[in-house]
């Protein structure tokens, strides 16, 4: 599976659950309603978004946030994208 470069340096395993509970948050930062099969599918487009970016197993973190919100906006979701962006530093994606 796919390895994580964080902000620090450090490699994490990439875990698709850690993207469904960001995405979220944003959702519930924006007071947004929302049910767990649109968490999952939001999640798994984001995976399918950062895909091309994957180097030798290896995506950073900042890839995976731009394709969060790269993709809430496509899903019609652009008030949640931009209540995603600023609280990145509160909402963690891994």
């Amino acid at each position: 599976m796919y390895r994580v470069m964080k902000r620090d340096g450090q490699v994490a395993e990439f875990t698709l659950s850690k993207i469904g509970v960001a995405i979220e948050k944003a959702f519930k930062a924006q007071e947004k309603e929302y049910n767990q099969d649109i968490i999952d599918l939001l999640a798994l487009k984001v995976t399918a978004d950062f895909e091309p970016k994957i180097k030798d197993s290896l995506i950073n973190v900042e890839d995976i946030q731009d394709s969060v919100e790269a993709v809430l906006i496509k899903a019609g979701y652009a008030d949640v994208a931009k209540g995603y962006a600023p609280g990145m530093d509160k909402i963690s994606v891994l």
